[in-house]
């Protein structure tokens, strides 16, 4: 099923935060259109593991979308470009504050060409206050936001080694257009101008856990330690590594007799939940005592046969073989044309028990070009002046 079909959107984004959000999008049936600059593209196309010039980073978050490759501030373009953007249900760019307004590709420009258009802006800092000017990238905004304090729990700071805030920018954007879609249709709002920020979301995203000792104003109230303190730990076994994670009276109870600690349920320090979550540094250090005496496999099902939350620590080889990873096509395989056989993490969201497919791998740059132009009716000699003139290729 695929809930978004019918719905166009025009992204003009680079790297992760727009093209994920758009990819979300694109996924459950939208038709995204990549406005890509000639020559070169997105940056993205050329990071990460690659064959047969195609770029699997790229591959991922541009699967199911179609590409133009244009510029922008050719002039030739202007007609055609304004006509593509008027059979569009919503345009997404994630360029500096003003970028985009100085090519006459803004809200306010493209608000009233198409007062029904949702413009969504996705920046680094927002489009005003004391850094809307700086150049942004994920560790940025993971150092100003929390992320960085938060992995160093309490010693040095460390970065996600992951493009932590992007993602979380995307999929604020993705729920945010979502969101945006459905007023519209309702007839609650027109067109309007959404606009979120990578530090906003991160915050967001940080903050019930991360900030709860900084959420009281003025009388401090009961301090607590972050969850990543402790609570982020990982076993060491004879043989590897197990998570374990112990909330509940039973699951405690459960969790020393599978690691064959029995004597630790009767341990004062540990008799209570807030006992348990005061202490939780303690606690595992009393785990981690019996678990380096039992193997990975062994600790994994006597926890199981407990109740113990538990898992074993995966390589990245590991999970593409893990059957809870690859069960109901987690993990999905298909051909593209030029890099061969792919392997990727599915669409995520399964609606009415259909899981959504790859209706057309990433495209190439400017691969839709003619294809998209003809669908605003421009003529092949039209075309082939548009391309004569650099306005697009």
């Amino acid at each position: 099923m695929e809930p978004l079909r019918g719905i166009r959107i025009i992204e003009v984004t680079t790297n992760a935060s727009g093209p994920l959000a758009t990819g979300i999008l694109a996924d459950q049936g939208a038709d995204v259109i990549r406005l890509e600059t000639i020559g070169a593209g997105d940056p993205a196309r050329h990071v990460g593991g690659s064959r047969g010039g195609v770029g699997a980073y790229h591959a991922q978050m541009n699967r199911n979308k179609r590409s133009m490759s244009v510029d922008l501030k050719n002039p030739q373009l202007r007609e055609p470009l304004l006509r593509l953007i008027r059979t569009a249900d919503v345009f997404v760019q994630n360029s500096r504050p003003g970028a985009l307004d100085r090519s006459g590709l803004g809200f306010e420009d493209l608000h009233k060409l198409h007062p029904s258009l949702i413009y969504v802006s996705i920046s680094g800092f927002g489009a005003t206050g004391p850094a809307a000017h700086q150049r942004v990238y994920d560790p940025v905004i993971q150092a100003v936001s929390g992320f960085a304090a938060a992995q160093g729990a309490g010693g040095d700071p460390q970065l996600v080694r992951t493009i932590a805030s992007d993602k979380v920018a995307a999929l604020t954007a993705s729920q945010a257009i979502t969101a945006a879609l459905y007023a519209r249709d309702r007839g609650l709002i027109g067109g309007h101008h959404v606009e979120l920020s990578m530090l906003a979301a991160s915050l967001q995203f940080l903050w019930p856990e991360v900030f709860w000792n900084h959420s009281f104003v003025g009388e401090e109230g009961v301090q607590r330690k972050p969850l990543i303190a402790d609570f982020y730990r990982l076993l060491k076994t004879r043989d590897g590594a197990v998570t374990v994670i112990v909330v509940g009276d039973g699951e405690f109870q459960g969790a020393c007799r599978g690691l064959k600690i029995p004597e630790l349920m009767h341990d004062p320090r540990f008799q209570t939940l807030g006992d348990r979550f005061s202490r939780f540094a303690e606690l595992f250090d009393e785990f981690a005592k019996g678990a380096i005496e039992l193997s990975t496999a062994e600790i994994v099902q006597r926890m199981d046969a407990e109740g113990v939350p538990c898992a074993r620590v995966n390589t990245l080889d590991d999970v593409l073989t893990d059957e809870r990873c690859t069960h109901a096509d987690g993990i999905i395989e298909y051909e593209h044309p030029t890099a061969g056989r792919l392997r990727q993490a599915r669409p995520a969201a399964v609606f009415n028990g259909e899981i959504n497919t790859v209706r057309r791998p990433a495209p190439g740059l400017g691969e839709h070009t003619d294809e998209l132009l003809r669908e605003v009716n421009c003529s092949a000699e039209e075309i082939a002046a548009l391309r004569a003139a650099g306005a697009v290729a």
